[in-house]
């Protein structure tokens, strides 16, 4: 058995503390077969202090989540009190594998990442170059099984991943470059395209209100529009230019852990398309989120990162949105709209 991962797999330690346990708030968390073994293994007491708050949906099981958001196992101390009473062994298989992911890509070959969704995490993901590693024991019991969705041989997958990741780590170019070459790579560019700011400003207000449901009106698009055009070329340099490292690390967390170029159904091409959008999405909510604060600080990004993750990851309606972009334009009108030398 092989499991490639980053070695920030292996630093990252849980602290409730020091995130305020976000995620063990407004999730829904899955009792699995396992665990539900293990707790009616225990004394009645126990038992009884578990299953009470475990409610059945959907042919399935999930803890149910107090009137405020908080799971009910989640002491004043931002702790886990099963964790504490019986152990790591006793936590769901969802609490346990969280914030880490796991593939299996064939049945000897596995992949495992981490999330930018829990802030502790995101500071061993963000902070330090991503290096990949081989190791031989899967820690983690909830794994996706990707044998069936990978359009190519899982080897020659990591070898591509590998190429794509080495374009993205090239610190000679500038990112824009680097996502231009990516591009290149995967073979969807033909001819020279010129960038349409504008254009990109309006699909960017268009996909996030979609995102985020927010129903604006063609006036507010456009003041949107308008503000983004206006701060993007003084704003975007100085975020290239504080936050480097940290947005390579994003780039190339992001390919990584959400397996591309065969993250979603469709070609290599269109998973590209997909993840220079969900890109751009990023390089716009920094903008807005420059604007709101006059300043963006590190903590500031690291949030604004964590919290865009969020709804990528765990909201309908937000890679949802992206994936719908990306299907509706073809390569020229998507690099006039989505590449800038």
């Amino acid at each position: 058995m092989k499991i490639y991962r980053p070695t920030y797999v292996t630093r990252f330690k849980c602290n409730g503390q020091a995130c305020g346990s976000r995620c063990c708030r407004d999730w829904r968390i899955a009792v699995d077969v396992e665990t539900r073994k293990k707790f009616l293994n225990l004394p009645a007491d126990d038992r009884n202090d578990f299953f009470r708050h475990v409610v059945d949906f959907d042919a399935a099981q999930f803890i149910q989540m107090t009137g405020s958001g908080d799971c009910p196992f989640l002491d004043e101390n931002f702790l886990c009190r099963l964790q504490l009473k019986y152990g790591e062994d006793f936590l769901t298989a969802v609490c346990q594998s969280f914030p880490r992911v796991t593939y299996k890509l064939d049945d000897e070959i596995f992949l495992q990442a981490m999330t930018l969704t829990c802030p502790v995490a995101a500071i061993e993901i963000l902070l330090r170059p991503i290096e990949i590693e081989i190791a031989d024991e899967l820690q983690s019991r909830m794994v996706f099984d990707f044998t069936t969705k990978l359009s190519m041989p899982a080897d020659e997958f990591l070898s591509t991943q590998r190429a794509a990741i080495k374009i993205l780590q090239r610190r000679d170019l500038s990112l824009n470059a680097r996502l231009k070459l990516l591009c290149e790579y995967f073979g969807e560019i033909s001819e020279p395209v010129d960038f349409d700011a504008e254009s990109n400003a309006s699909a960017l207000v268009e996909i996030f209100g979609e995102m985020y449901d927010a129903n604006l009106t063609v006036s507010k698009k456009n003041q949107l529009v308008e503000m983004y055009l206006a701060h993007r070329e003084k704003i975007l340099p100085r975020l290239y230019e504080n936050f480097a490292t940290i947005l390579e690390n994003y780039l190339v967390n992001e390919f990584f852990m959400r397996l591309y170029p065969c993250a979603f159904v469709g070609d290599e091409k269109f998973n590209i398309r997909v993840f220079v959008t969900a890109w751009r999405a990023v390089e716009f909510a920094a903008v807005l989120t420059t604007i709101s604060r006059a300043r963006l600080t590190l903590e500031d990004f690291f949030e604004m990162l964590c919290s865009l993750s969020d709804k990528l990851d765990h909201s309908c309606g937000g890679m949802s949105t992206i994936k719908n972009f990306a299907e509706l334009h073809d390569a020229e009108i998507f690099y006039a709209l989505m590449i800038e030398d």
